[in-house]
């Protein structure tokens, strides 16, 4: 016959082993929750650095229509001066 002991120390391993693997379970959800809101937070920051090197682009460019512009002005000023 098994002793009350031993079904007392089963039992108590069984509600251990379970209270381990809930615990286990919860900290994976847990983490990945975490991880997929950094993901989140890291493509929105990096979608706001493209629409900024986009605006950044966007100057460049001007600036150099305007460089080409200042070139073209000079030459019709310098062939009026003649």
């Amino acid at each position: 016959m098994v002793s009350e002991a031993i079904i007392v120390a089963i039992i108590a391993a069984f509600a251990s082993i379970c209270g381990q693997w809930l615990i286990s379970r919860k900290q994976s959800r847990d983490r990945a929750v975490s991880e997929a809101e950094r993901e989140t937070k890291l493509e929105m920051r990096l979608q706001s650095v493209e629409k900024k090197l986009d605006e950044h682009n966007g100057y460049a460019k001007r600036f150099e229509e305007i460089g080409k512009d200042i070139v073209y002005i000079k030459t019709l000023l310098g062939a009026k001066g003649d």
